[in-house]
């Protein structure tokens, strides 16, 4: 491979609540990193293809900043890798975003259930194996022919403990380039988390790491719980993680961007001076880095095996979907042929618990009214084991829109008596279905919704009255939600 990143500087990940601070901010902030899936829309009909807002890419290519696209859907390091559902969406974006370089997880998201190809709820780590890498290697190909664009992995987070059959993080990140001739994405959180968490010290990583081949790197901050470090975009970036970044980042001659990640839901208690204040610390780890690409991306090399015997790839996966799908949408998988150890059943553990909480935050984002009444009238214990009842039975979905519509469904099929429920969740659904396939719905409510949503505000049950009638709106979402009365009765 003979392409060198152009020198694109400090930035920070997309978020449409800080649109505003990246366009009044150029200075500070160089580049913008857009993850695209986190923006489309997918229609609500099982074969529907993702899509976006033409007026919202539009309104980013305007951005003052250059411009990088990172993919957070599909990653490529499973046996289930699309590579042709998303991809000329994806395409679409990086050309009219001039990404001159885009990148993926290298992880498992798709996994084979009773129903086909199903998404397992969290990015999982592979197997760190031979037939890893030459699988890794051959998605990487793919999806950079696919794209056409250079394309860098992003080094993981790996909450497991290291097996005898795998490779040392670095070897691994190292074969995988090797065979893909590809970039690196260097993500500095997770490799700072997994030593934290006793997995690979990071000296280690990068010590075996072929750092030519970095043309990116990310930070943000990690927080403890459930007992481990977390790679959680909470906050500031850690400053033990500062001063490793200083020293590695004057080692690393094809860099093309230090990316500063936040969570959305976590902006609000940091403030966009909090985000200020961690882009000038990015600007002065930039500061170090060599001014110019000095030395060429070497060809692909064969790549270091182990020759390990090792569990495959499909009996990794298979252990997966056995552990994060509901026990119904768990394919047969005859005998087990991956060791579990006492350590591999925490770790799967915290993975079903952070992908539970991934899901939870969609439904009380996505459906933010049902769920403040069901806080009302049943509690937070009780919510917590309703969702724990849903999640049991219904596997997570790909998109979060799907999962707010299983969420109804699930409700229908188990109807509570929470009065005003079923129209807050037929309201709300609606808004959703009129968004996702861009059409107007009408909806027949027995209450008023304004009383209702007030009465949700201000912490209290709605409450039925003869003088706030029942009403038939029309809904339409183009961009913003117009909500017309058609027909009100009492």
């Amino acid at each position: 491979m003979t392409f060198q990143p152009p020198r694109l500087g400090p930035g920070a990940i997309y978020l449409r609540s800080l649109d505003e601070l990246f366009r009044s901010n150029a200075d500070l902030i160089k580049v913008v990193e857009v993850e695209p899936q986190t923006l489309w829309t997918k229609g609500t009909a099982p074969d529907s293809v993702p899509r976006c807002s033409p007026l919202e890419l539009h309104g980013l290519s305007t951005l003052p900043q250059r411009l990088l696209t990172h993919g957070v859907g599909y990653p490529i390091g499973g046996r289930i890798c699309d590579q042709e559902r998303h991809v000329p969406e994806f395409r679409r974006w990086m050309e009219l975003l001039a990404s001159p370089w885009t990148s993926e997880h290298l992880s498992v998201l798709e996994v084979c259930g009773t129903r086909g190809s199903q998404h397992c709820g969290f990015l999982m780590p592979p197997l760190q194996t031979d037939e890893e890498v030459a699988l890794a290697a051959k998605n990487i190909r793919d999806r950079a022919a696919a794209l056409g664009r250079p394309f860098a992995f992003e080094t993981g987070v790996n909450y497991f403990a290291p097996r005898d059959c795998e490779m040392a993080d670095g070897e691994f990140f190292a074969a995988v380039a090797e065979s893909a001739d590809c970039g690196i994405l260097l993500d500095l959180t997770n490799l700072w988390v997994n030593d934290r968490n006793g997995r690979a010290k990071i000296s280690d990583v990068l010590a075996n790491s072929p750092l030519e081949r970095v043309w990116e790197v990310h930070l943000a901050g990690i927080e403890f719980a459930h007992g481990y470090w977390l790679d959680a975009h909470s906050c500031g970036i850690d400053p033990e993680l500062a001063k490793i970044a200083g020293e590695i980042v004057s080692s690393l001659p094809n860099l093309g961007a230090i990316i500063f990640e936040i969570a959305m839901d976590r902006v609000p208690g940091f403030g966009a001076a909090g985000i200020l204040r961690e882009m000038e610390l990015v600007h002065r780890l930039w500061d170090a880095a060599p001014h110019c690409a000095t030395v060429p991306l070497r060809a692909s090399s064969h790549p270091k095996l182990t020759g390990l015997p090792a569990p495959t790839s499909e009996a990794w996966e298979r252990l997966i979907a056995d552990r994060l799908l509901p026990a119904c949408d768990r394919a047969a998988c005859g005998d087990a042929t991956v060791e579990i150890r006492p350590a591999d059943d925490r770790s799967f553990s915290l993975y079903a618990r952070l992908a539970a909480s991934f899901r939870a935050g969609t439904i009380a984002e996505l459906l933010e009214n049902t769920t403040r009444l069901l806080l009302i009238a049943i509690g937070e214990e009780a919510l917590r084991k309703l969702l724990d009842r849903y999640m049991s039975v219904m596997p997570p979905s790909a998109f979060p829109t799907d999962e707010a519509l299983n969420f109804r469904r699930f409700i229908d099929a188990n109807p509570m008596p929470v009065p005003g429920l079923e129209d807050i969740l037929k309201f709300e659904t609606a808004l959703i279905e009129a968004t996702a396939d861009n059409i107007s719905v009408r909806i027949s409510l027995r209450q008023d919704i304004d009383a209702m949503l007030a009465d949700i505000a201000a912490a209290r049950m709605p409450v039925a009255s003869s003088d706030r009638p029942g009403v038939v709106l029309e809904i339409r979402v183009d961009p913003l939600p117009d909500v017309r009365v058609i027909e009100a009765y009492g």
